[in-house]
């Protein structure tokens, strides 16, 4: 009789093959209207104008900021604890449709969700983002602990990066940053209790000495997990950290 763990892996297997599968058999469609896209983007033209709008927001943590405000550039909490990283760009708030495409990149294994999501990214990395500034050095995804890694199969965090990467051509750091205690989900606590969950929770694996990082993740909620990542890449020697995100809550 097989072992649980190993059904588990080879269910994990399964379902990742048919998803890469089925998006090599099926053309190019839209994530929200279904219909054949025409170009490389993965949302087709006229529904990119139904896509959320990130609001006026603080440069560094991406923090939304009162409309009213629309000279200020960062919001308080960097202004009085200032986060290792020095700019966060995020795609999209954290609205619907979004929050469908995470749930079911996340919880149902829809991979070519993270696909777009990182075609989307390296997009505006490109052309709007670091339109005539140099990229970073080399990408790293924030890692998920090996327990949580199991039981979902695969980091969405990777899966998102693995698509930029390619497009930049940029070096991608699978395993620069390890997840070494497992955590309750950030997004199960209150925000007071968030700092403390994440503390001593990464180790970094080597040295970047004089490199510039960008930090890949799905979705920042508060910023403490980016927070503690560069932190210690820093520590380790990284000459910035820049935050790359699809989703950011408000």
């Amino acid at each position: 009789m097989f072992d649980i763990k190993v059904i588990h892996i080879l269910t994990q297997v399964f379902r990742l093959s048919s998803s890469c599968l089925t998006d090599w058999l099926l053309p190019a469609s839209c994530l929200l209207c279904g219909d054949n896209t025409h170009d490389d983007m993965p949302v087709c033209q006229p529904c990119q104008l139904d896509l959320p709008i990130l609001p006026h927001h603080c440069f560094q943590c991406a923090q939304f900021l009162p409309t009213c405000t629309s000279d200020v550039v960062k919001c308080g909490i960097c202004l009085n604890n200032p986060p290792g990283f020095a700019a966060t760009y995020a795609l999209f708030p954290y609205e619907p449709p979004i929050i469908q495409w995470i749930i079911r990149l996340k919880f149902h294994h829809q991979l070519h969700i993270a696909r777009a999501l990182g075609k989307m990214l390296s997009h505006h990395i490109q052309s709007r983002w670091y339109a005539g500034k140099a990229l970073p050095d080399v990408i790293i995804p924030v890692p998920l602990h090996p327990s949580r890694l199991r039981e979902r199969g695969f980091n969405q965090a990777l899966e998102i990066a693995k698509p930029v990467a390619a497009d930049l051509r940029l070096r991608l750091d699978r395993t620069g940053i390890r997840r070494i205690r497992h955590t309750a989900a950030q997004s199960s606590l209150p925000a007071a209790s968030r700092e403390e969950n994440i503390k001593n929770a990464f180790t970094v694996t080597r040295q970047y000495s004089g490199q510039v990082i960008a930090l890949v993740d799905d979705v920042i909620t508060t910023g403490h997990t980016l927070r503690e990542c560069s932190r210690l890449l820093l520590r380790q020697g990284a000459a910035r950290v820049d935050a790359w995100c699809c989703a950011r809550r408000g």
